[in-house]
């Protein structure tokens, strides 16, 4: 066989074993943290699905369930009421089975405290009651990977947002109060102007009253000089 040939065959050997090592090593990176418990014939594991778990940052809880014999076990959380506790609160999960996984059931979750939180099993499965809690990887801050880091954190950034909102809220406030008085001005000046035009009103009615009074009069005029002439004639 020819160096070729050999070179060949080595290939695709050598891409299957560099497949199988990595899908090794990012299976065992996977779970790294998980916590394994025993209940009766069943062995539960469970952990965050992102680890390390970062604050604020959304994120599943897995919980695998095996049997005696390591197979899977479907609909595991049937019979399960699981929850979320920390620092005595405590919260209702509901866990959905993996499509790509048998016997893994997945459900987000976003982390808001630093610290350890515990995973409560309650109910059955099949028919082997379960009472357990599995306390899971710590939560850190987010602060410990990012890069560049922020200065002061999430504090300070609050602080800088509060900075610039300050300035941009009090010229806000300066402007209502400008349009308040400019609308109590103009509030004014309507009612100086419905006050003019009452005033001109009255002053219109009176000199049409004064009119009337002098056709009037006019009228009554001619009708005594008509009559005193035809006095005369007589």
């Amino acid at each position: 066989m020819s160096s070729l040939n050999k070179i060949n065959l080595i290939i695709p050997s050598l891409i299957i074993l560099l497949f199988l090592f990595s899908s090794s090593f990012f299976s065992i990176s996977n779970v790294y943290g998980h916590k394994e418990i025993k209940v009766g014939n069943y062995t539960l594991e469970a952990g965050w699905e992102e680890e390390p778990p970062l604050l604020n940052l959304l994120n599943k809880i897995v919980v695998y369930v095996f049997d005696e014999n390591d197979n899977p076990v479907r609909n595991a959380m049937k019979d399960l009421s699981p929850s979320i506790s920390y620092g005595g609160v405590s919260k209702g999960l509901n866990f959905i089975p993996s499509e790509e996984s048998a016997g893994l059931y997945v459900t987000d979750i976003i982390p808001s405290k630093l610290g350890s939180y515990i995973l409560g099993l309650k109910g059955a499965i099949g028919t082997q009651s379960v009472n357990n809690e599995i306390q899971i990887e710590d939560v850190e801050d987010a602060n410990r990977i990012t890069f560049p880091v922020v200065s002061g954190g999430s504090e300070a950034n609050i602080e800088n947002i509060a900075k610039q909102i300050t300035p941009i809220m009090s010229d806000l406030s300066n402007q209502i109060d400008e349009l308040k008085n400019e609308i109590n001005s103009t509030k004014e000046i309507i009612q100086k102007s419905s006050d003019e035009a009452n005033s001109i009103n009255s002053e219109v009615e009176r000199t049409n009253i004064l009119s009337y009074i002098a056709v009037g009069l006019g009228a009554s005029a001619i009708i005594l000089v008509g009559f005193m002439q035809k006095i005369k004639k007589t």
